[in-house]
């Protein structure tokens, strides 16, 4: 990479595509990452190519071996921003709204709810948008947080050894939507 500075040629030796890296952090100094979206070559291909989508969707439908750097950074994003807030009681009582929605299932209904909202979410939850809809939760909209608090307590409920893997920072929300579901549980 070259760069000019004061009418003289300065060399530059890096990684290559490092230069994405340097759009991207000025798009996000200067507030425009919203507007554009650096994709790899291998997630453009599994996006926009019917075969490798189909292939990759085979392999892991779930999207739990997948690396893409954009979800990598969105998710840094977001979990830095959650942990900045601290708790979200927002989500602890969209978590007891959830709770009391699934207390009267079956563990193989809550577990097709959570792999709906999986499916659903492979390209992400923005916490801010509003209007998600499942077909498994019939005339019920859900706001951002909303499905993200159904989509912790069912996996939660539905298959516990795996709720790490969804990487949401909920386990205090959770905890306390539990008590405040069931006070005496204590």
């Amino acid at each position: 990479m070259i760069f000019m500075k004061n009418s003289a040629i300065i060399k530059r030796t890096g990684n290559p595509g490092e230069e994405y890296e340097l759009v991207q952090h000025w798009a996000e100094d200067l507030r425009l990452d919203k507007y554009f979206e650096l994709v790899g070559e291998e997630q453009y291909h599994k996006r926009f190519h019917l075969d490798d989508f189909l292939d990759s969707l085979e392999k892991d439908p779930y999207g739990l071996d997948e690396t893409d750097p954009v979800k990598e950074r969105e998710m840094k994003k977001f979990q830095k921003s959650q942990a900045e807030m601290g708790t979200n009681m927002a989500v602890v009582m969209f978590m007891v709204d959830a709770l009391k929605y699934f207390e009267n299932l079956k563990t193989e209904e809550v577990k097709n709810i959570a792999l709906e909202i999986a499916m659903q979410g492979i390209h992400g939850y923005s916490p801010d948008k509003k209007d998600y809809m499942l077909r498994s939760v019939p005339d019920k909209k859900f706001s951002g947080y909303h499905i993200l608090a159904y989509y912790y307590v069912s996996w939660s409920i539905a298959m516990p050894d795996m709720v790490a893997q969804l990487q949401l920072p909920y386990e205090n929300e959770f905890i306390l939507a539990k008590t405040l579901h069931n006070p005496s549980s204590k």
